[in-house]
């Protein structure tokens, strides 16, 4: 019997790719199979694969480049495993993953399983989301749900339980019998959307908060990337995450959903202010316009705590509801420029001062 069917999509990935298959072969956990999808690749990602095709366990399919979701729903399509997972082909795993997050699973008859993770070879781990342990469909509600789309932290910035599918086991039968599938034609944060409506009708869950997962992120991608037409990447995913809260009955989670929306409206507009980002002064005025008069932002309004909202966000939802695009740009500029300034200035000072054995001997006292 397969336990876990682990899906690979692959996209032209051959750097990073033979360590990716390597921690997969090594899993603990035998009973697996291994399912490429290689997107259309141009590079040498093809060649990488077919050299594991000797495991009996791993299979190599070949498509036309239709983007990750439409990648990881053709996985799904071919798996027979009782769970599915996946993972990004230029990441890797810890060889006990998949052995830990099946025995959670079993132990409490999951649905969903999710494991913490480690980010690059620095070592950093992130936080863990929530106790660790089982949840019943009670807890699920209580605890899991209220933070599965968007929350407010504590200092006023946006957060959510990360929404990662390469972090969770599914069980393939409660998906198939809710219909739950990737939406082919999502080109942007498609995890969520399997993520929520999987987590929406679980009976049982379990999170391991032991990093078993190795993301590769390029950190300097992140803060200066651009995405381009971002906005309308958004956009129907927002329509498909509004109609699955609003179908849910069992708990109101449309103020969620409505701060999720929010946040992503910030985060296309800070699109527009990163340094890699091409366009002049008036073209970026022009699409943080098309974001402010979306009906989305119209629909949201009214709905966000803003008084738990950062300084930078309250003026973020006070200035998009005003469509003030060119005020939005130069206020964020300035506010960049503070914190900057406090980055390199104030904070080494504000060290310095608390690290001083005259300070820590005064604090003793």
């Amino acid at each position: 019997m397969v336990k876990v069917s682990v899906i690979v999509p692959i996209y032209n990935a051959g750097e990073y790719l033979e360590q990716c298959l390597d921690s997969i072969i090594a899993q603990t956990l035998k009973e697996i199979e291994i399912i490429l999808i290689d997107d259309g690749s141009t590079d040498n990602s093809a060649e990488i694969c077919k050299k594991y095709l000797s495991d009996s366990r791993v299979t190599y399919y070949h498509k036309e480049n239709e983007g990750l979701a439409a990648a990881r729903d053709d996985g799904m399509l071919q798996a027979k495993g009782e769970y599915i997972g996946f993972v990004d082909a230029d990441d890797w795993l810890k060889p006990e993953m998949y052995e830990k997050m099946y025995a959670a699973a079993k132990s409490n008859n999951s649905d969903v399983v999710f494991c913490n993770c480690q980010q690059n070879e620095d070592g950093h781990i992130f936080t863990p989301e929530m106790a660790d342990g089982p949840y019943d469909r009670k807890a699920i509600k209580e605890q899991i749900l209220p933070k599965s789309l968007a929350y407010i932290a504590k200092d006023g910035t946006k957060r959510a339980i990360r929404w990662c599918n390469w972090l969770r086991i599914y069980k393939s039968e409660t998906l198939k019998n809710n219909g739950i599938r990737f939406d082919r034609r999502l080109r942007r944060s498609q995890d969520l959307q399997l993520t929520y409506e999987a987590t929406l009708v679980a009976q049982n869950y379990y999170y391991i908060a032991e990093p078993l997962y190795h993301n590769r992120v390029v950190l300097d991608s992140l803060s200066r990337g651009y995405t381009k037409n971002m906005w309308p990447l958004y956009t129907y995913l927002i329509e498909i995450l509004y109609k699955d809260t609003e179908n849910f009955k069992e708990l109101d989670l449309m103020d969620q959903m409505h701060l999720r929306a929010f946040f992503f409206a910030t985060d296309c507009i800070e699109n527009e202010m990163k340094p890699l980002c091409p366009n002049d002064k008036k073209t970026k005025i022009k699409l943080i316009e098309q974001i402010m008069n979306d009906p989305i932002c119209e629909r949201f309004y009214g709905h966000i705590p803003v008084e738990k909202l950062s300084p930078l966000y309250r003026k973020y939802y006070e200035l998009i509801h005003k469509k003030k695009a060119a005020k939005i740009l130069s206020y964020t500029k300035n506010y960049n420029r503070r914190q900057e300034f406090r980055r390199k200035f104030i904070a080494p000072v504000l060290h310095f001062l608390t690290e001083t054995a005259i300070y820590k001997k005064i604090r003793g006292r």
